[in-house]
């Protein structure tokens, strides 16, 4: 909230000679905020055969400012799924394809959002989505 903090010093002796100084206190911020995710839309049955459907929509923010506040965000490799940036720390999660449910009836995705800080800090959200038959 403050970034900074200055002030005057005054000191004297008893003879009545003084000085004074201006001191200037910069505050470093510490990467000590978890990014934060907040599901907008969030579907858990999705019907087979429906190519390009969303699962969700969602944002992520982190208080933390510079590096420690920006962030990353993804899901595990091998699903078909995609996660597509909408708006600025916004974006929504969709199928890659038409899913088959002969082949997979549910999927357990995870969303990580990182942070970029030192320590770099995580936030997941883990989703279970059934597929339905058709």
């Amino acid at each position: 909230e403050i970034q900074s903090y200055h002030m005057e010093v005054e000191a004297s002796d008893g003879g009545g000679l003084s000085g004074k100084c201006t001191v200037a206190i910069e505050v470093m911020d510490i990467n000590d905020n978890a990014p934060e995710l907040t599901m907008s839309l969030l579907i858990s049955d999705i019907l087979e055969n429906s190519p390009e459907t969303v699962v969700a929509v969602f944002g992520i923010s982190d208080p933390d400012s510079g590096n420690n506040g920006k962030m990353m965000c993804s899901i595990q490799d091998h699903l078909p799924f995609l996660l597509k940036p909408t708006l600025e720390n916004f974006y929504t999660l969709l199928t890659e394809g038409a899913l088959d449910r002969e082949s997979r009836a549910e999927y357990n995705i995870t969303i990580t959002v990182t942070d970029l800080g030192t320590p770099r800090l995580k936030t997941e959200y883990k989703h279970y989505l059934r597929v339905s038959d058709v």
